[in-house]
């Protein structure tokens, strides 16, 4: 029961840490500060695998190098990871930006016209195949239940030690410790003077 315990409060701890960090990433999200993506093409190989998930947080495009992985939409409206090859200036904040992917000889076709982009800051090595083995019912559900019954361990109410009786046998006699002045302790007689 002990180690159940145990893997109740370690677990608990994990739950804590990723209700937190959780909680960070959807706050961030609703702001608009954050965005989640899931790499769907091989154009950013080695940088970015099919698969990975991407935590990006929005900068203004002043703010863009030369060099610096960047998602921006293009006319179509697509989502578009690669890297800074270029800059042209513009008004304000916006830019120009030609971009490459890693994996790719040539640049982009298009140029983006931007007042700000995303720039990855976490990158989650096959989330999207954790995320879709979750999903199922046959995998989703045990492990809800399971993380359910370590919340419930963890929460048990520990019980009482059971006192051990010592080795040593006590000793014959009054138990040590102050007598009060009302109660006559055994000894040489009291006199009051």
């Amino acid at each position: 029961m002990r180690c159940l315990k145990r893997i109740g409060d370690a677990f608990l701890t994990v739950a804590a840490v990723a209700g937190v960090l959780g909680l960070l990433l959807f706050l961030g999200i609703q702001t608009g500060r954050l965005q989640t993506m899931v790499v769907i093409s091989g154009s950013m190989v080695p940088t970015y695998e099919v698969g990975d998930a991407i935590v990006a947080r929005r900068v203004p495009a002043s703010s863009l190098e030369v060099g610096d992985v960047v998602s921006v939409f293009t006319r179509d409206g697509v989502l578009v990871t690669h890297r800074v090859v270029a800059i042209e200036g513009g008004p304000g904040d916006e830019r120009t930006l030609t971009l490459r992917g890693d994996n790719n000889s040539v640049d982009d076709p298009e140029q983006y016209v931007v007042g700000d982009a995303l720039v990855p800051l976490v990158r989650i090595p096959g989330a999207r195949d954790a995320i879709e083995t979750l999903r199922r019912p046959a995998v989703g559900i045990p492990v809800v239940v399971a993380a359910c019954a370590l919340v419930g361990f963890a929460l048990m109410p520990s019980s009482k030690k059971r006192h051990e009786p010592d080795d040593e046998p006590m000793p014959d006699g009054p138990a040590a410790g102050p007598v009060p002045d009302d109660v006559d302790a055994p000894g040489p007689p009291r006199t009051d003077r």
